[in-house]
């Protein structure tokens, strides 16, 4: 069970030159909340990276600024500490990924608004808000989706499940091209239910680009993050997103068999 007096013990145990450096400290001085028992445990909130960092703003760079949130999080026990640390940095510098970064801008000064847009990302992830909620977006395949409450995140193993539909399609091809005569391959036309952020009709479509899908939802928000991410996409002509319920008797009388018909469970993993 999480309890507040073991969080402060262990962020009584944060004086390694980096938090002195952090905070601005001497080398032999300890701040006032981190030797009392009865101080506040150190809340990015009301702490911000912003002020503890004020008297060397100059010097905070990216890798510095990493390990700070790492140990913040790590303290207040939020999964994936260094992962969360480097995927909001990096998104705030432009990046994908933290190992994607040059040289130069992992040891060029932050700036303050780049101080500042970390510490308000930061804030939500220690709420333990996921880390695609956070950032508004993350990678599927090879596109970018936007993200947002209250539509499920695709999962890695969706990701498998995508690659086992493109693999089949290539199959089914390969196979007729080696007959004699050749018979016409019909347009794929694809039916997700339950389409969510769209992850799994989007990367399908981009890459087969002969097919369509019929995409629904029950939820709107999830049509209308799916409807998004086919405008951003480029995809918006080969898909029809609606806003159904799959129990409906009679909305599948006009379409033909699915191709592919994934059902997303929530299992209940904490962020």
């Amino acid at each position: 069970m999480w309890k507040p007096e073991t969080v402060f013990e262990k962020m009584r145990g944060l004086t390694h030159p980096l938090l002195r450096r952090l905070l601005g400290l001497s080398p032999h001085c300890v701040p006032e909340w981190l030797s009392s028992s009865r101080s506040p445990i150190l809340n990015p909130k009301h702490s911000s990276l912003r002020q503890s960092c004020s008297a060397k703003p100059g010097l905070m760079t990216a890798t510095d600024v990493v390990n700070y949130w790492h140990e913040v999080f790590k303290t207040n026990g939020i999964p994936e500490a260094r992962e969360s640390s480097e995927y909001i940095v990096s998104f705030v510098l432009g990046a994908k990924t933290f190992q994607s970064l040059n040289s130069k801008s992992l040891h060029t000064p932050l700036t303050a608004e780049q101080r500042e847009q970390i510490q308000q990302l930061s804030n939500k992830r220690l709420e333990r808000m996921p880390v695609q909620y956070v950032l508004g977006e993350w990678d599927f395949q090879d596109l970018t989706l936007k993200m947002r409450p209250p539509v499920f995140i695709p999962r890695p193993e969706t990701e498998d499940l995508v690659s086992l539909v493109l693999e089949d399609e290539c199959q089914k091809r390969e196979k007729n091209s080696g007959l004699c005569f050749p018979v016409p391959v019909p347009d794929s036309v694809i039916l997700e239910i339950g389409c969510g952020s769209g992850a799994i009709a989007l990367s399908l479509l981009s890459k087969l680009p002969q097919s369509r899908v019929i995409a629904l939802d029950k939820e709107k928000a999830a049509v209308d993050l799916t409807r998004e991410n086919a405008h951003r996409l480029r995809l918006q002509d080969r898909i029809h997103i609606l806003h159904r319920d799959v129990s409906c008797s009679n909305c599948f009388h006009c379409y033909g068999p699915p191709v592919f018909l994934p059902f997303y469970f929530d299992g209940g993993r904490q962020a």
